[in-house]
């Protein structure tokens, strides 16, 4: 069981534990109220039989003009009211007559104490635990020392495959067993120079990714299947020429055999392969070549590597900006104009860093499962537009829209963050006095929304980074205010629900997003 399993089980486990306790404790509560409240009834009957009899020591008659929290509780429909502190329960009860409210009886006792019962369900709780816990380390105990020994035959087998070393007693288990069984073959089968490189030959034949053997004079002399398809069928490692690096590393391992792995990138195939040479000195001094692709991996890490890199210089900016201002207020030469004017600036560059913060953190969201409901996609987009509806005027720009009455199962947030970051996206680009064009429409069963504007266009260079994170097209849009994520947050949402985006733009005339649900 991983760690982690473990972590949430005890997690659970300890929940659960504190939920019997508040119930048991709340059960202990209601078995005090209704004790008090009996008291109560009883005390009732007794003075209305005996009126002239004082009221016990914790009893108290409160009249019925009595105006506080519990009297105020009870005239609002409550049959009696209760307060509680460390040690006591009060319970304030009306007095009835024909019908009517004539007094109140308030009652003060000692709570019945939850310390035992808290105790004995916290102490039964961790020993449950700890009687599980020993179970679990000894079923994992067991499966360490399980997987120990059969890695211990195993090796056995590899140091010995022409003695009987590894051959284990009757008791093994059955994997042994069968390890007894390959040992065996093993043995029969390396009696032969001739064998041995032939099951070799079989065996990366079985393999995925590109296997080269070759010997010591540069010659190849198998390859498996894999490394035909990525590479031609050759003899000579000279196929290897314009790879300079990895060809070094080969002819390297010719003077030093040893085992070593490496990191090659092949420009040609624009892939990275991690590289292990193995020597293979009962075969005439040959070198079995493993290159296992892992660019996926790497661009992987690239990505991340670059995203964090441009996430810290997008909060240097800010943070800069305002550590230079909050450093210039603190100087006893700042005029009041200059005062507000500072912190005006502040107070924007923080709210851009905010605005940074949240993006990234909407844009590294994992959406495990994400909850779709009905909603009604034409009132969605009138309501962003009416919000944006000071930055339209603003810039007096003219606002054109065909938008259908359309009602559609998706999740609202997301579908609401594409809609808005296209939409102030056209905004944001499109020059005073230009146009801008919102559609919504069927086309089938697609849900189809555009927004298209005249901006500056964008290049079939720029095209293809548009959805980068932090990517600006130029100079122009690097002075436009954002996170530089927006479109990128547009791109993830679109995937995550299973649509796609496309972008058609002329430079110098305007851009086009259509977006398909």
């Amino acid at each position: 069981m991983k760690l982690k399993h473990i972590m949430l089980m005890t997690v659970l486990y300890i929940i659960a534990t504190l939920s019997l306790v508040i119930l048991s404790n709340q059960n202990i509560l209601e078995n005090d109220t209704n004790r008090v409240l009996k008291t109560i009834d009883q005390i009732q009957l007794f003075l209305e039989k005996h009126p002239d009899n004082p009221l016990p020591a914790n009893f108290e008659h409160l009249s019925k003009n009595t105006v506080n929290s519990d009297t105020k509780k009870i005239k609002n429909g409550a049959a009696y009211a209760r307060s509680l502190d460390s040690k006591d329960i009060t319970v304030t009860s009306p007095i009835f007559s024909e019908g009517q409210i004539d007094g109140y009886l308030k009652v003060t006792e000692n709570r019945t104490s939850t310390f035992f019962t808290d105790f004995a369900i916290i102490i039964f709780a961790i020993l449950f635990y700890l009687a599980v816990a020993i179970q679990v380390l000894k079923s994992a105990q067991r499966a360490y020392v399980f997987r120990e020994n059969t890695v211990a035959k195993i090796k056995n087998i590899e140091r010995s495959p022409l003695t009987q070393s590894y051959l284990m007693n009757e008791n093994d288990d059955k994997i042994t067993t069968e390890l007894n069984k390959l040992g065996e073959k093993i043995q029969k089968q390396a009696l032969s120079h001739t064998e041995k490189k032939e099951n070799l030959y079989e065996f990366i034949e079985f393999f995925q990714f590109p296997i080269f053997i070759y010997n010591n004079k540069g010659k190849i002399r198998r390859t498996n299947a894999s490394f035909k398809n990525e590479f031609s069928d050759t003899e000579n490692l000279d196929i290897f020429s314009p790879y300079a690096d990895f060809l070094n590393f080969l002819v390297d391992k010719i003077l030093h055999p040893d085992i070593q792995e490496k990191l090659f990138f092949f420009e040609k195939l624009g892939a990275y392969y991690q590289v292990r040479i193995t020597p293979l000195p009962d075969l005439d001094s040959r070198f079995m070549v493993t290159m296992n692709d892992v660019s996926s991996y790497r661009r992987t890490v690239d990505a991340h590597n670059a995203f964090i890199a441009n996430v810290s210089h997008e909060l240097k900016t800010p943070l800069t900006s305002i550590k230079g201002f909050a450093e210039l207020l603190e100087t006893d030469t700042v005029s009041p104009s200059e005062t507000k004017n500072f912190a005006s600036i502040i107070h924007k560059e923080s709210s851009r860093l905010m605005s940074l913060v949240q993006d990234t953190l909407l844009l590294t969201k994992q959406n495990q499962r994400i909850e779709k409901k009905k909603l009604s996609l034409s009132a969605l987009i009138q309501n962003i537009l009416q919000s944006s509806s000071p930055q339209i005027s603003e810039k007096s720009l003219r606002l054109e829209t065909q938008i259908e009455e359309i009602t559609f199962k998706t999740n609202e947030q997301m579908v609401h963050s594409i809609f808005e970051n296209l939409i102030e996206n056209a905004i944001k680009y499109t020059p005073a006095q230009g146009q801008i064009f919102v559609s919504l429409h069927h086309e089938q069963d697609k849900i189809i929304f555009s927004v298209t504007d005249n901006g500056p266009g964008l290049s079939e260079i720029q095209k293809e980074r548009i959805f980068d994170r932090f990517y600006r097209a130029d100079e122009s849009r690097a002075e436009v205010s954002g996170t530089g994520l927006g479109l990128a947050i547009v791109e993830k949402n679109v995937q995550e629900l299973h649509g796609t985006i496309d972008v058609v733009s002329i430079l110098g005339k305007g851009t086009t997003f259509t977006v398909n649900l």
